[in-house]
């Protein structure tokens, strides 16, 4: 076709209009987006090419295809293979274009998003969500590499080495904390809160105990326990069943006629002066073993669950382990998603939040659709694959001849 059979896409044509967004506008409705652009406040001022609600759904792709560069992924969304089919140039914003609209977005709308979107999958028939009618939750955290830059440092800090002469080196790359609470049933992401490397684990679970309620069993290994965030977190109505290390020190009050005890977690010394009682907790102790019988490890369970009858200690011992749970659903989301060894692509802290919250939201949309798939086909949603339902995730947004625009007129 000559140059006069072609049509050259301009601004006022509305890049948006040929986007092929597939499963991302599925996952993410546009009243949905619309409304964490007004909440964060983030509407474009004058019309754009990039407005506001297309940069979204292009962050959102960049979470599903890491290894690929901004412009190849906008080709991908703007469906340039099949328009240059019929002979239509498709002008796809410039790599710097595509920067400055994803800083004028920020991190705020992301966030939002995946606020909005995540939540519970499981259903009453899900295997492994519930326990005794309680749905059953993990705590735990992670973190991810940034790129190596001067303002990452200074936001997120990072690992630390020490040289021969026992002077702090950095390590490899900037690093971004995350602690996330988790659908053990479905590995479903349910919240999150990130900070810097620097940010505990404690402070920022603190962010999360709006999330817990009555009728959840909240699991969390020995990093966890601690007499503040135990008392709060025990507030909210949630069971707890968390581990407790070696060193924590826990008087038997009471042993029990299943061979459990009574203890107390100790306020510290200043809120015991302002008058803060000691915690009540039962503690349950039992060992592993190898497949020779020898003990393999020793567990000791601090739970909010104090009667015996309606929380036998054998089962609380057997459901403590499905907070394995969320560390593969952290593997699928840094591994499977992300990609082993690569890094987050943001140069800026603003950029690398915001990237941290498109990859919480793409996340979540893989774990609907794995859930979906279940249900239709009355499958266990933990032995469906991730890798599986990434790539067909992956497939509609990869190729724009399953999404074909109009004709050109």
């Amino acid at each position: 076709m000559g140059r006069a059979g072609q049509r050259v896409l301009r601004d006022e044509d509305r890049l948006e209009d040929r986007v092929s967004i597939g499963v991302l506008a599925k996952a993410f409705p546009r009243e949905t987006v619309e409304a964490v652009i007004e909440a964060a406040a983030a509407r474009e001022q004058r019309n754009r090419m990039l407005p506001a609600r297309l940069v979204v759904y292009y962050v959102l792709a960049l979470a599903l295809f890491m290894d690929m560069g901004g412009g190849r992924v906008m080709r991908k969304l703007s469906g340039t293979l099949a328009w240059a089919a019929r002979g239509v140039d498709v002008v796809i914003p410039s790599e710097e274009a595509l920067s400055r609209a994803r800083a004028r977005l920020g991190p705020i709308p992301l966030r939002l998003l995946f606020e909005a979107v995540a939540g519970p999958l499981a259903s009453k028939d899900t295997a492994g969500a519930f326990w005794r009618g309680q749905r059953v939750v993990s705590l735990d955290g992670t973190t991810l590499d940034l790129q190596d830059t001067a303002a990452n440092w200074e936001r997120f800090g990072g690992p630390t080495t020490k040289d021969g002469a026992g002077q702090k080196l950095r390590g490899g790359f900037p690093q971004l904390r995350v602690v996330a609470l988790a659908e053990c049933g479905t590995r479903a992401l349910l919240a999150a809160a990130s900070g810097a490397y620097t940010t505990g684990e404690k402070t920022l679970t603190g962010e999360l105990l709006a999330q817990l309620r009555q009728g959840m069993v909240v699991l969390a290994d020995r990093n966890f326990p601690g007499y503040e965030l135990w008392r709060d977190a025990a507030a909210t109505g949630a069971a707890l069943v968390w581990r407790v290390g070696a060193s924590f020190s826990l008087p038997v009050d009471e042993v029990l006629p299943d061979g459990t005890y009574r203890s107390r977690f100790k306020a510290p010394r200043a809120l015991a002066r302002a008058g803060a009682p000691d915690l009540v907790v039962r503690v349950i102790e039992y060992h592993l073993q190898d497949h020779r019988g020898e003990v393999a490890g020793t567990f000791a369970l601090a739970t909010t669950l104090l009667d015996p009858a309606e929380a036998p200690a054998r089962e609380l011992a057997e459901l403590y382990h499905a907070r394995w749970q969320i560390e593969t659903a952290f593997g699928a989301l840094k591994s499977g998603l992300k990609g082993n060894g690569v890094v987050l692509r943001s140069k800026t802290p603003d950029g690398a939040e915001q990237e941290l919250w498109a990859l919480l939201c793409a996340y979540h949309a893989i774990r609907d659709l794995i859930c979906a798939a279940a249900a239709l086909t009355e499958q266990d949603p933990l032995r469906l694959s991730f890798v599986n339902a990434l790539d067909a995730v992956r497939g509609p947004v990869a190729d724009p001849a399953a999404f074909p625009p109009s004709p050109p007129p």
